[in-house]
């Protein structure tokens, strides 16, 4: 009788094909989203400040969001969507006790 774990084949699982899609060290949407929103504040504050000012502060607005993107990533590559979840279900699943919650009813055993 043979071992029949000797038979089976081996599948190699390429690195590329599990990894998350990264953009700039950090997840795409989130990268994406700060990388319009600092476009359209500089935008917005050339017209009101002056074009120097306007691109410093949206390029120090930038060089922030890009950071906290980056340590984001490096904690958990889906640390968005739980974020995203985790405010989904927070009414659902709040994180302290009821005063009011029934007390069960426990049947005692001696």
């Amino acid at each position: 009788m043979s071992n029949h774990r000797s038979e089976l084949g081996k599948v190699a699982i390429h690195r590329s094909l599990i990894r998350r899609m990264m953009f700039l060290g950090g997840e795409r949407t989130i990268v994406i989203t700060a990388m319009i929103f600092c476009g359209y504040m500089a935008y917005l504050l050339t017209f009101s400040y002056g074009f120097i000012p306007g691109v410093i502060t949206a390029g120090t607005l930038w060089v922030v969001l890009i950071f906290l993107a980056r340590l984001m990533a490096q904690s958990d590559e889906q640390m968005w969507q739980v974020v995203k979840r985790h405010l989904k279900y927070r009414a659902f699943y709040p994180a302290r006790g009821r005063f009011d919650a029934p007390v069960p009813n426990l049947r005692d055993f001696k």
